[in-house]
């Protein structure tokens, strides 16, 4: 159940609303955790079945998608110095990796499986978010900007519609973009399973090979990251004043959440993580803290709480309904002041949680 909104008490103290979103951070690490491992659970659990599947979806073609080039490669290697068995049996054979990953529990990995559930939240909510929208609704934020918007922000637009649209339409399914840590751990691990997958025979041929062909995977060019070209765009567009609660409740009716989350971390000066972390924990009130400390009035607080409301059903729309005039009544200083430790860096962040957590028990 959904944490419920400060008193209007609690709203005017800033030593406890700042107390209060250190709490509801910590909260939401731990369900953060939760539904890490909960991710592979066959029975109902906390983490919705819709959300599961799509996790699972988003997790096995990105491995696939490893798995494709890293074969591809080891294979063409491996036949150039004359172990044709070897190339064979990866030319021959599909999705090897993945069920040994899952076999081995590394795809349980809480910094892995955590990134892909919020991915694969962010797409829900723009699936939700789309089918929302009436079929002769006005133009979106996006189309306007890549119609009437200057030179940098037609550009900014265009390539974020490009990055999002390869996120969306892949033909192997929806991959997740992966931060670099967090690929090249995935990469050497679908290269292992690969190797071990030749057995006895693999030789030091086999090894060079595939080496070679992860290393090629991850200093070869890739596509414009749709969070970085969001984050790009957001800069480009800069709003102040009541043109940033607009612009930040068309990104959400444009069914555009990673472009909403960049906007949103540019206002209130956090990282794009952090922003997107707000925008997921649905059983706290950081997310409206954090859009009055970006200065947002009654009007758009309540028109983004009703699509993120509609789109996502965790979401208690009757909670922020009956704390919005306490909230708005809040000077946006003090909600920044409430959730200022989203500026400091995650990792410290997270060790900091991690000796409490340590000391707890």
């Amino acid at each position: 159940m959904a944490a419920s909104l400060p008193h209007a008490c609690v709203m005017g103290d800033p030593a406890r609303l700042a107390s209060r979103a250190a709490v509801a951070e910590q909260a939401a690490s731990q369900r953060r955790a939760v539904a890490a491992e909960d991710i592979f659970l066959s029975q109902p659990g906390r983490l919705d079945d819709q959300t599961r599947a799509a996790t699972l979806r988003m997790a096995e073609a990105t491995v696939g998608a490893i798995e494709q080039q890293l074969t591809r490669d080891a294979a063409r290697a491996l036949t150039a110095v004359g172990r044709r068995d070897a190339a064979t049996v990866f030319e021959s054979n599909h999705s090897l990796a993945w069920p040994r990953l899952l076999d081995a529990g590394l795809m349980r990995d809480a910094e892995l499986i955590g990134e892909l559930i919020a991915q694969a939240r962010i797409d829900l909510l723009d699936e939700s978010l789309a089918a929302l929208r009436v079929h002769d609704a006005a133009p979106t934020l996006i189309s306007n900007l890549v119609e009437h918007g200057d030179a940098t922000q037609r550009a900014a637009a265009v390539a974020y519609l490009v990055a999002d649209g390869a996120r969306r339409l892949s033909p192997a399914g929806r991959r997740a973009a992966l931060p670099e840590a967090l690929t090249t751990r995935l990469v050497w691990w679908v290269a292992a399973a690969l190797r071990e997958e030749l057995g006895a025979t693999a030789g030091i041929e086999a090894d060079v090979a595939l080496c070679e062909a992860a290393r090629h995977y991850l200093t070869q060019e890739r596509g414009t990251d749709p969070a970085e070209a969001a984050m790009h765009l957001a800069t480009s567009l800069r709003p102040v004043g009541e043109a940033r609660g607009e612009v930040l409740v068309q990104s959400l009716d444009g069914a555009r959440v990673s472009l909403f989350a960049a906007l949103l971390a540019q206002a209130v000066g956090i990282d794009a993580g952090a922003a997107r972390a707000l925008l997921l924990d649905t059983g706290s009130d950081r997310l409206w803290l954090a859009l009055r400390a970006a200065g947002l009035g009654r009007d758009a607080i309540a028109r983004a709480g009703f699509l993120l409301s509609e789109a996502d059903r965790e979401r208690d729309l009757t909670m922020l309904v009956e704390t919005l005039d306490p909230l708005v009544a809040l000077d946006p200083a003090v909600a920044a002041q409430a959730i200022a430790a989203l500026k400091l860096p995650q990792d410290f962040r997270d060790a900091v949680q991690m000796l409490a957590r340590r000391q707890a028990t």
